[in-house]
């Protein structure tokens, strides 16, 4: 039971369980979908194929003969070489059964036999020419009249369970016409299921086989990499950490202990830690004065507070598409608040803003933990709801002081400028778009991290464009106190904001600092000032991108000519053949919707743009018809069977699938669709 205690209180294993977890949850995700998705193909090519058998079979018969095989009893040459011919076509298909039918037109709920031939090792007995039988439920007679009175090309029918006797199948019908064109039969093809079923066998066991493999080489991999790079530096910041503690002497440096900055960071705060902690043990010999003594506690306290957050701006020189700034002012010697931005790889940005219950000496310790929990989990990729929800079951199960943090945990994909964030709790960030103000982005919050272990986090999204900015901060900003106990409220941060809203992000903040100082004038800081600002910037490959329109006709019959524009673009951007396929799904959709719908019965204008903007493909449709967002209609379940789901609504699903990302505005009395695809 030790050994069992010791090991889910060792760091590795509880991470390396964790990113098999997801691991496996990702797996059967992936399957669920990709089951689904393969399964939708299959019946797709099953449907079509059993559509060709009957088209050919429907050619085989004479239309104009079906009333005088009838009257005849099937007794002519013509008919019996037709029946010769159908018998060994339905053996060749291996097909259960085809047959034709007339159906009575009067209210279609009764057919005629004309022909029927059965397969081999099939339970049917063969209709004579000229049997009659009640259509078998209301789907068929619907069937029925949408072809003899609409002209339906075919339909299909699925039975997923058995009847008597029979296995589940799916029948497909065609019309049989006579020279004129009328439909004067119904031909019926019958094709037994278990072909599909047997398709999907193999697929379900790869993926097993598949997840098993993945999660133990993940296992063996991450064990060794997480060993390496995280518990063993630590084991060593730990044992130096316990050395000097009895021994107070120096040791090791740990400058270098880790390639991971906020360990090194650490490294270099413990070894800042000593050579202060000596210096203090020296003069305490001979100043035993409680607040010089406490002083110097405080002293080194807010020395590896300063070192565990980036404080050396600009913090990426060498990068033009974002700026960032941020400061943090504690009320006292050291607090609970925190800030934290680092690259995860050169495209993804993560942004922290935190605060920690209390103040001092306590909250900057629980802060310190908090803010390598967060850096170290998001280093290894998931989405920021996945990443606060593991960092609040790590704490809530060391968190016997009852402490709690609030924080909004934000990834910046800074190509696209989508901000993909969570909120535990901390006040809502205030966005400002280029030539706007700045305003509030409001979401639903979730509980503060270190409250209650087993919390789930929800995700939301930001769109920045260039120019935007986003400013984060802690709620002493707002609850800033004058000498007369009013606040400085988030009306007067906004206004303050506003202000300064088209300086840098360096600039805003001195702007917003000074107008709380200004408003609080002599009163005590009550709490901590955490700010930070980001701005997405106007990169300087972004101003040799291009731009190419095309305004057509929103009809059907220029489907090709849009087609082809984008194509060319693609073509002359060098995208991959996979996303011109996807693009070209996409533009299909979007155009053909533009063409049935915006203009009721009329015809408009449709106008296309395409340019590429930082590596992505932006394609944008514009038209003055009927305001729509089709973003607004809900995505179909494609868990369902065709049958079960409702009709429309896949393409738009699918487009959204296949794009990087899609939005949608009406401005200036047009619909204005954007799309954007990374080109490869």
């Amino acid at each position: 039971m030790k050994k069992i205690n010791n090991l889910r209180a060792n760091l590795a294993f509880n991470i390396i369980s964790a990113i098999v977890l997801l691991l496996v949850i990702f797996s059967i995700i992936v399957s669920v979908i990709g089951y689904t998705s393969f399964t939708t193909s299959l019946e797709r090519v099953y449907r079509d194929t059993t559509y060709s058998i009957a088209d050919t079979a429907a050619t085989m018969v004479n239309g104009d003969r079906i009333d005088d095989w009838l009257n005849e009893g099937g007794t002519s040459d013509d008919f019996i070489k037709t029946k010769v011919r159908l018998d060994t076509y339905c053996d060749k298909m291996n097909v259960s059964i085809v047959y034709v039918i007339k159906v009575d037109t009067t209210d279609y709920g009764r057919f005629t036999s004309v022909f029927n031939s059965v397969g081999k090792d099939t339970p049917y007995t063969p209709w004579k020419i000229g049997y009659q039988q009640d259509a078998t439920n209301d789907t068929y007679i619907g069937i029925y009249r949408d072809i003899y009175e609409n002209d339906k090309p075919y339909a299909t029918v699925y039975r997923t369970t058995k009847l008597n006797g029979a296995p589940p199948h799916i029948t497909t019908l065609v019309p049989v016409k006579n020279s004129k064109g009328d439909v004067v039969s119904i031909m019926c093809i019958q094709r037994a299921m278990q072909e599909l079923r047997d398709g999907r066998r193999p697929y379900l066991i790869n993926i097993a086989v598949s997840t098993v493999i993945l999660a133990v080489l993940v296992s063996l991999s991450s064990a060794f990499y997480i060993r390496k790079q995280f518990v063993n530096p630590l084991r060593r910041v730990s044992d130096e950490t316990t050395r000097f503690a009895k021994e107070n002497k120096k040791g090791e440096e740990l400058g270098a202990v880790s390639r991971i900055n906020e360990i090194a960071s650490l490294g270099h705060a413990i070894d800042e830690m000593e050579s202060e902690m000596l210096s203090y043990i020296e003069n305490l010999t001979a100043v035993t004065s409680e607040k010089e003594r406490i002083g110097a506690e405080l002293s080194i306290a807010s020395t590896i507070q300063e070192n565990s957050i980036p404080n050396i701006f600009p913090a990426y020189p060498a990068r033009d598409d974002f700026d960032i700034f941020a400061s943090m002012t504690p009320a006292k010697e050291v607090g609970g608040d925190f800030y934290n931005f680092f690259l995860t790889d050169d495209d993804h940005l993560a942004i922290v803003m935190a605060d920690v219950s209390g103040k001092g000496i306590p909250a900057a310790l629980f802060m310190m933990v908090t803010n390598i929990l967060i850096s170290d989990r998001t280093h290894m990729g998931g989405t920021p709801a996945e990443i606060l929800t593991f960092v609040n079951d790590n704490i809530c199960d060391h968190n016997k002081a009852d402490m709690f943090v609030t924080v909004w945990l934000g990834i910046l994909e800074i190509s696209t400028g989508k901000i993909i964030y969570t909120n535990a709790g901390h006040d809502d960030p205030a966005v400002y778009r280029k030539g706007g103000s700045f305003e509030l982005m409001k979401s639903k919050h979730g509980f503060v991290v270190g409250g209650m272990k087993g919390l789930k986090y929800k995700n939301y999204e930001i769109q920045l464009e260039k120019g935007d900015k986003v400013f984060l901060y802690t709620d002493g900003v707002p609850e800033a106190t004058d000498k007369n106990n009013r606040m400085f409220t988030t009306e007067g941060m906004l206004e303050a904001l506003n202000k300064y809203s088209a300086e840098k992000p360096e600039d805003i903040l001195s702007g917003v600092n000074k107008c709380i100082s200004e408003f609080v004038g002599d009163a005590p800081q009550f709490d901590d000032l955490t700010m930070l600002c980001l701005e997405l910037c106007e990169s300087a490959d972004a101003a040799n991108d291009s731009e190419k329109t095309l305004t057509v006709d929103a009809t059907k019959d220029n489907l090709h000519q849009v087609m082809g524009f984008v194509d060319e673009f693609l073509e002359e951007n060098g995208a991959s053949m996979k996303t011109q396929m996807q693009v070209d799904l996409a533009v299909e959709e979007i155009y053909v919707n533009i063409a049935n719908y915006a203009y009721g019965d009329g015809i408009g204008k449709a106008e296309i743009s395409v340019s590429n903007i930082d590596g992505y493909a932006v394609i944008t449709f514009k038209d003055s018809g009927v305001a729509y967002n089709p973003l607004e209609k809900e995505d179909p379940d494609i868990t369902l069977s065709a049958e079960e789901r409702e009709i429309g609504g896949l393409g738009v699903f699918l487009t959204k699938k296949n794009m990087d990302s899609v939005s949608y505005s009406y401005e200036n009395s047009q619909n204005i669709f954007t799309m954007k695809k990374k080109i490869c």
